[in-house]
């Protein structure tokens, strides 16, 4: 779950609903200096179901008890957070093994960012490292049993893999950001150009309006791309946890849309 501060409430976005959003972005994706992602439905499918095991835990969200709202993903410990990833390779196996592999990969993208290994208790440090053990076996794994499909020849050498690792990424962080809805200035580094390149892009919302943003340079097809996710508008905070959960079920449904143009 991550919040859009909203007045005095907070508008809780699923993790699911944020990768909705990716997925749209990335279905908008590709033009001459970036290249749209191949194989197509596939690549967009692992962006949009990136956060799939979340579903269960979204359903029954556990309270902060330092905030009195729902945990956002970034309060999750290792323990939680590698669980989750782990559920949702497995649940991504139904949609194939393509998707299943970005799913995977994806997971390697995040804990590459955001976990510290040389801050971390020893025992968080090594719950990661056995759970991107597990992760690597099966990425080889998924490749060896792609190899024996040729609609996946051109879509498993390790630079077209990576190549889509890095999209996913990109647009999992570009959805951060418009679901977050801030103003200042975000840039998205490590985004793929056509061949071998790396660029960064820049978010801006010229008038300070969320809803109304710029991305330089232009990745997509169109000229114009608009998104949407959907959250629920929680007010107040919370010292039980079933309190929290009815509220937030009961809470008014608030749809989160983004116009994006060039700059």
């Amino acid at each position: 779950m991550l919040f859009r501060e909203d007045g005095d409430a907070v508008i809780a976005i699923p993790q699911p609903s944020h990768a909705w959003l990716s997925g749209q972005l990335l279905r908008a994706w590709g033009n001459d200096a970036f290249g749209a992602p191949t194989p197509h439905e596939e690549v967009c499918l692992g962006a949009e179901q990136h956060d799939i095991g979340w579903l269960g835990w979204e359903a029954e969200p556990t309270l902060n008890p330092k905030t009195g709202r729902p945990h956002s993903f970034l309060e999750l410990g290792p323990t939680t957070h590698t669980a989750l990833w782990r559920q949702g390779v497995r649940r991504a196996l139904a949609f194939g093994r393509y998707p299943a592999l970005l799913v995977s990969l994806h997971a390697d993208t995040i804990y590459g960012a955001f976990f510290d290994f040389a801050k971390a208790s020893p025992e968080d440090a090594a719950l990661v490292r056995d759970f991107l053990d597990d992760q690597h076996r099966f990425q080889r794994d998924c490749l060896a049993a792609l190899a024996d499909n040729p609609r996946y020849t051109d879509a498993i050498t390790p630079q077209v893999v990576e190549r889509n690792r890095l999209l996913v990424g990109a647009v999992d962080r570009m959805s951060l950001v418009i679901g977050w809805g801030r103003g200042e200035d975000a840039p998205i580094p490590n985004v793929p150009t056509i061949g071998d390149g790396r660029t960064s892009l820049c978010i801006r919302a010229p008038d300070g309006n969320p809803a109304d943003l710029t991305v330089d340079p232009w990745p997509f097809t169109a000229d114009r791309v608009e998104v949407l996710c959907e959250g629920r508008r929680l007010h107040g905070r919370f010292d039980d946890e079933t309190a929290m959960r009815n509220a937030l079920s009961e809470a008014e449904p608030v749809s989160i849309t983004a116009v994006l143009t060039p700059r």
